[in-house]
């Protein structure tokens, strides 16, 4: 005979458990958290408490950086004749303001204006810095008696050239300074490989060239095949002639196979041919 257990009389018309046989128990593990969940709640904790700071302390944040006012200003680059001076006088008519809201643009350009200045480059350092860093404008020759050309070719007039009295002087028609720069540029090339040095390029108004040399020496170059010409001159010059140059007073190249060669001492030209 069978005996029923009150929890299986309780279930009604459950059927009695039989012996031998098997039963089965649903036992429930606690639960445990894997490294990269924990490290994904840390990190979602923090940012969900630097957005709350943040939008707490953005204003107040703000109004201290725009409050800022310039304190120093830091002129960086390899500058002869730029004034120190002048840039901070120009610059100081634009720092009123905090240096979030200084007008860099407006201050390049202010700076660019000056005749050395070549190109200026400017940045913030917080809290309190703005640095700028400077290129100074090159002098490759002399443009007239007052003003200088750069390497490209383009004239600067700065308030004095005292110091650069022995750079080339340089004329021709009004828009012709980059072409006499770069003709310059070639003509010292090639009497550069003599040991001679330029004084002068002249462009005149009919494109003929003219040049004269630091040992007083004019040369007539012409407006056609020029190049060819002073190589035909170059080739030309040996060292007997060039110990017989200061008795030299000039060098006509215009003509087809042959130099004209004018002694000081005598009134008429030597025609050389070649």
């Amino acid at each position: 005979m069978e005996i029923l257990q009150p929890n299986a009389l309780a279930a009604g018309r459950k059927r009695p458990r039989k012996k031998g046989g098997a039963s089965a128990r649903v036992v429930r593990e606690p639960r445990t958290y894997r490294p990269q969940s924990i490290l994904k709640l840390l990190l979602v904790s923090a940012l969900l408490g630097a957005i709350g700071y943040a939008m707490f302390s953005t204003p107040k944040v703000v109004k201290s950086v725009s409050g800022q006012r310039v304190e120093h200003v830091n002129i960086e680059g390899d500058i002869t004749h730029i004034s120190k001076q002048d840039v901070l006088v120009a610059v100081n008519r634009y720092i009123s303001e905090s240096l979030l809201l200084v007008d860099m643009v407006q201050i390049k350009a202010e700076l660019e204006s000056m005749p050395w200045v070549r190109s200026v480059s400017i940045r913030r350092e917080w809290p309190d810095t703005m640095v700028l860093n400077m290129v100074e404008e090159k002098a490759i020759a002399r443009w007239g008696n007052a003003q200088l050309l750069n390497q490209d070719g383009r004239i600067f007039s700065p308030q004095s050239i005292v110091g650069l009295e022995q750079l080339a002087i340089l004329s021709g028609p009004d828009g012709s300074e980059r072409q006499v720069m770069e003709q310059y540029q070639l003509f010292n090339q090639l009497l550069y490989q003599r040991g001679l040095k330029i004084a002068e390029v002249t462009l005149n108004e009919r494109g003929a060239w003219n040049l004269m040399l630091a040992n007083g020496v004019d040369i007539h170059v012409g407006k056609d095949d020029v190049m060819s010409k002073m190589r035909r001159l170059v080739g030309f010059i040996d060292p007997e002639f060039l110990e017989q140059m200061p008795a030299i007073e000039s060098i006509d190249l215009r003509y087809t196979s042959g130099i004209a060669v004018k002694n000081k001492a005598l009134d008429s030209s030597k025609v050389v041919s070649l």
